[in-house]
């Protein structure tokens, strides 16, 4: 058990919601980044498969949170615009378009979790961010392996340069 969960239980004064608040806060801000990771591994070892593992993680500091929230952002169109109309077809499939979603939806409550000191929420409410990251996390295991992955992991770091292609 975390040492803050164990505080948070042997805790009952009142700043105990306090405390839970701040866990719950935590715990939102690591399911974003447990799916961020998830990702960015797999375009790590897509693009340079047969480096050491710290240079794969040197690889994975090259993605942009912003770029990727963006990028997902098209992903989940109901009809793909070019160029992804061209590379993977009329629309991502469903469990793309899920990690997609997820991502965005726990990129903003990672914001709000990290930056605005007025964000709270309840346990039941992270408890659903969590599962929301563990599904995306199955969700693109289901795909990662597949032509419209690559095209997605190539997207977020070279969407800029498919964008000069138009």
């Amino acid at each position: 058990m975390h040492a803050m969960q164990i505080a948070v239980m042997e805790h009952s004064g009142p700043n105990a919601e306090e405390v839970r608040n701040v866990c719950e806060r935590r715990a939102v801000s690591a399911a974003y980044y447990a799916l961020f990771h998830h990702i960015t591994d797999s375009a790590a070892t897509l693009i340079a498969p047969n480096v050491p593992s710290d240079t794969n993680h040197r690889i994975q500091r090259w993605f942009e949170h912003a770029e990727m929230k963006k990028i997902c952002g098209r992903f989940m169109q109901a009809k793909l615009d070019r160029p992804l109309l061209d590379l993977i077809g009329d629309a991502a499939s469903f469990n793309l378009q899920n990690v997609a979603s997820s991502f965005i939806k726990l990129q903003e409550a990672r914001h709000g979790a990290d930056y605005d000191l007025s964000y709270s929420l309840t346990t039941k409410e992270a408890r659903q961010l969590i599962l929301l990251s563990v599904g995306a996390m199955a969700s693109w295991d289901r795909i990662a392996n597949s032509a419209e992955a690559n095209i997605f992991l190539l997207s977020l770091l070279m969407w800029k340069n498919w964008e000069r292609e138009r």
